[in-house]
């Protein structure tokens, strides 16, 4: 912690910060974060202990039988808020900090990080609920076998929570990574927790909201998710271009006006330009989030361009809602000057992606939903009715399941430094730079995610970036197209690797190593 810092003097303590150096600043934050998260620990620890002392001050007077169901609800409540109201916090809040609390009592390894500083509350209360979960499947496997299928370190899914949890992911990345290693336990608990969701907590909620706008929430399956997104990614990349001065966001409200059918809502370009080319229903790639903007960009980057749009845009298809029989109303009969509501029309766009499952035929692998991630197999066979499943590569398979790979084993070596991927003669496509269908198929398998620290990018939305360079001159020279020398990066990421001050290195057991070449930090980054 630097000693410039008085914590007393606001206005000295900013003044001090703003003349920090990058190297003052790189060790000084991460230390404040730390000792910030100590604080709020401890802050967790000290509301539920203030709901426990109001819980038994309530119940202190009444005779035993006095005690049940509501009274004792009754006791929690008052307990939250009275947290809420000392606190200065939302009673929904109070409460999620009291459940924290109990769950680490029972979690003395994922406490101890907490209250060193090592995790943020959300992500350890993710943690915290996977590892209740898991000692469930624990004690339900000891009954049942002295086997560790699954765990060849025989670590306590406390412990493999914790591995988790260190690693550089985001929240959500940690939240799958820690559902596929409960499915791979015990996939019946995880559709028991499935069903209890859909039945319990399925909800579509709209709101109103400030100035003319309503909010949605909805919890719903997977897949109606996944297939939403993707019909409002589609849409927004065929009728807009990169010059389309409106946020993201504005567009796909637009866009889910249009396909939920809501009278008037319809998505055109607004560039301006009039050589646009989503102008006119045309598709070009130029215009898509998937390619450079020219060929220049191109040039520079060591990606992997997708392939190219068809010339001619798929037609929209319109699908004309169901027309209910009009039945007359004998209590409100119509008048001459009533006017009939004009619906919009609900809108498919068929050249989004489809619903899109990954399984593994030896049923070792966490069958995964593409744009979601891991699923349970009872899932996954419900959803081959309407989705298409492909297999996990051999590559892939041959890793074997996730849960083993955080073990305490020998580390793998570094990939072949030349990007040949250990072939001596180019295997073929090694020397075009655009990968197959099939390629890049295996390598989203086998990497989950963007393989740059802290980023939650599905792999599916990221270019593909030669860990060596590709040659274009002599293709033979240089990096290869070929899977040990690919790995998936979103686009930003993709053009910070570039600048080369994270310096990646790749493993045959396809970590990434990244190291800062100033400062010589090391972060690895981990494919599942």
């Amino acid at each position: 912690m630097s000693s410039v810092l008085t914590f007393t003097d606001p206005d000295a303590d900013a003044a001090a910060i703003t003349s920090m150096s990058r190297d003052e600043l790189t060790e000084t934050g991460p230390d404040l974060l730390r000792e910030s998260r100590k604080y709020e620990a401890r802050t967790v620890l000290a509301a539920a202990a203030l709901a426990e002392r109001v819980f038994h001050e309530h119940l202190a007077d009444r005779p035993e039988t006095g005690v049940w169901g509501s009274v004792v609800e009754h006791a929690e409540r008052l307990g939250r808020a009275e947290v809420s109201l000392q606190f200065k916090v939302s009673r929904s809040k109070a409460g999620s900090w009291i459940a924290l609390a109990d769950l680490l009592e029972k979690l003395p390894l994922i406490r101890a990080a907490y209250l060193n500083g090592e995790l943020s509350t959300n992500r350890a209360s993710i943690m915290a609920r996977a590892a209740q979960r898991g000692a469930d499947t624990e004690t339900d496997s000891d009954t049942d076998s002295e086997s560790t299928d699954g765990d060849e370190s025989g670590m306590s899914f406390e412990e493999i929570v914790l591995d988790y949890g260190s690693r550089a992911t985001t929240d959500p990345v940690l939240s799958q990574q820690l559902d596929a290693a409960l499915i791979s336990m015990n996939p019946d608990s995880v559709i028991e927790d499935r069903d209890t969701i859909t039945d319990l907590v399925g909800h579509v909620t709209i709101t109103a909201d400030v100035a003319g706008h309503s909010s949605l929430d909805a919890v719903v399956p997977a897949h109606y998710g996944v297939f939403l997104a993707t019909q409002i990614n589609a849409l927004v990349d065929e009728r807009t271009c990169r010059k389309d001065p409106r946020r993201v966001g504005s567009l796909r409200v637009i866009a889910l006006g249009e396909i939920t059918g809501v009278p008037g809502a319809h998505l055109d370009c607004e560039c301006g330009q009039d050589d646009c080319p989503k102008r006119g229903g045309s598709t070009d790639s130029n215009g898509s989030a998937e390619t450079p903007a020219d060929a220049e960009d191109a040039a520079a980057w060591d990606d992997l361009l997708p392939e190219p749009a068809d010339a001619d845009a798929p037609e929209v298809e319109f699908v004309e809602p169901v027309v209910e029989p009009e039945i007359p109303d004998p209590m409100n009969e119509p008048t001459p000057d009533e006017v009939p509501v004009a619906f919009g029309r609900a809108l498919v766009v068929p050249g989004a992606p489809v619903l899109t499952v990954l399984t593994d035929p030896d049923g070792v692998l966490v069958p995964r939903l593409q744009g979601y991630g891991p699923i349970d197999p009872d899932y996954a066979t419900t959803l081959s009715e309407i989705a298409k499943t492909i297999h996990y590569p051999e590559s892939a398979r041959a890793a074997g399941p996730l849960i083993p790979q955080i073990s305490d084993r020998a580390q793998a070596p570094p990939a072949d430094p030349t990007g040949h991927g250990g072939h001596t003669v180019p295997p073929p496509g090694a020397l075009t730079y655009a990968p197959s269908a099939k390629l890049r198929a295996e390598v989203l398998a086998n990497d989950a995610w963007c393989r740059y620290p802290y980023c939650g990018m599905p792999s599916h939305l990221c270019d593909l970036d030669h860990w060596q360079p590709f040659n274009h001159t002599n293709p033979e020279a240089g990096g290869w197209t070929v899977l040990g020398d690919l790995i998936p990066l979103c686009r930003a990421d993709h053009q910070r690797k570039h600048l080369a001050e994270w310096v990646p290195t790749l493993y045959t057991d396809r970590r990434v190593q990244w190291r800062n070449r100033r400062t010589g930090q090391v972060i690895v980054t981990y494919p599942r």
